[in-house]
Parts: C-alpha cells; sequence; structure tokens
C-alpha cells in the first residue's frame, strides 16, 4: 500500500483554507456538523478558524479496518442539534469512497437540513461524492494525525513478521519511537 503521512500543521493549513473557502462562499451562518471519528479534528479546527460556535456531530460507520469497509455505511449516532431549515457544512477528513458522506447527506437532509456543503480535508480520484470544499486529490492512503496508532495496529497486524512490519512502517513514514511499543507487544523483544 502507498501511504501519505499528514502532521498536524499539514491538517491545519487545510482547515485553514477551507474556512477561507467558507468565508469566501459567505456560508459563515451555516451549521458545522462533523462525521465522527475523522472529521472531528476538522471540525474542530474549521470552528475555530471561522468563529462558528454552531458545530454539531453524527455518526457514519463504514471502514471496519485500513482499507476494509462494509457492505453499506450506517448511521449509528444521529446528528446532535436541530438541523432542520438551516444550511449545513458537513465535514470529514476524507471522501475516500464517498459512501459515508452520502449516507451522512442523506440522513441530514432527512432531518430537514436546507442546503449541504461538503468540505474534506482531501479526496480519492475515485469518490462517488465530490466534496464542495476540498483541498487536494490522492491516490494514496492517507495516514491523519489522529489515527497514527491505528495504522500502526494495522500495518503490524497484517505483516508477516516483525522486520516486514517494520520496512512496512518506515514506508509509511512513521516512526520506531511511534511503533515500538506496538511491535513488541505483538512480536516480543528483539
Amino acid at each position: 500500500m502507498d501511504f501519505l503521512r499528514l502532521g498536524w500543521s499539514d491538517v491545519e493549513r487545510a482547515c485553514r483554507e477551507i474556512a477561507e473557502e467558507i468565508r469566501l462562499r459567505k456560508l459563515d451562518g451555516h451549521m458545522l456538523v462533523g462525521i465522527s471519528r475523522g472529521g472531528l479534528a476538522p471540525l474542530r479546527l474549521i470552528s475555530d478558524y471561522t468563529g462558528s460556535r454552531r458545530v454539531s456531530t453524527l455518526g457514519v460507520r463504514f471502514y471496519e479496518d485500513l482499507g476494509r469497509t462494509a457492505e453499506e455505511p450506517g448511521v449509528f449516532f444521529p446528528v446532535q442539534g436541530e438541523v432542520s431549515g438551516r444550511g449545513v457544512i458537513l465535514v470529514d477528513d476524507i471522501s475516500d469512497t464517498g459512501q459515508s458522506l452520502i449516507a451522512a447527506k442523506k440522513h441530514l437532509f432527512d432531518k430537514g437540513a436546507s442546503e449541504i456543503i461538503v468540505a474534506t480535508v482531501c479526496k480519492k480520484p475515485h469518490t462517488k461524492l465530490d466534496p464542495d470544499i476540498c483541498t487536494f486529490e490522492t491516490e494514496r492512503w492517507v495516514i491523519f494525525p489522529w489515527e497514527v496508532r491505528e495504522a500502526i495496529r494495522h500495518i503490524t497486524d497484517s505483516a508477516e513478521g516483525r522486520d516486514a512490519a517494520e520496512a512496512e512502517l518506515r514506508r509509511a513514514d512513521i516512526s520506531e519511537d511511534e511503533y515500538s511499543d506496538i511491535l513488541t507487544a505483538r512480536f516480543g523483544g528483539d
């Protein structure tokens, strides 16, 4: 798998760009709704950069593991707050297949949202939902700063031994300081 490791400064820069686009489009009155879990950090940053306190969340479950999805996404945690008759900016980290965003949009429209603008840090070229606001496109598997340990566990669990795991973790730009405890737990000491 080909990885793209993002740092916090990359995400902060992307969220500032999204906030600026929200201002340029005069969407400041829209409610920000983040998809749990991946959209939570971008939601908070975008809220801070726009100064918006109209913030809510909803939960969609689709990914079962790195690169592995369920058959269909499902809303397991309905939107918190009233969206009926309101414009909403739906925030997530990435539009990969787009299925989670499609399910979230349907849920928000079912709850009465008048308009939904989708904003993501990045997207994949094959996505079924092209975000209205997005900072870049990539074919690589993105590792966001809030999911590094999850990525380490997945890479470690699917590797054929410690050496293969370490090689793949280095390819993912993950440092030994970040992965050593997980490798030791999985494969034992040197």
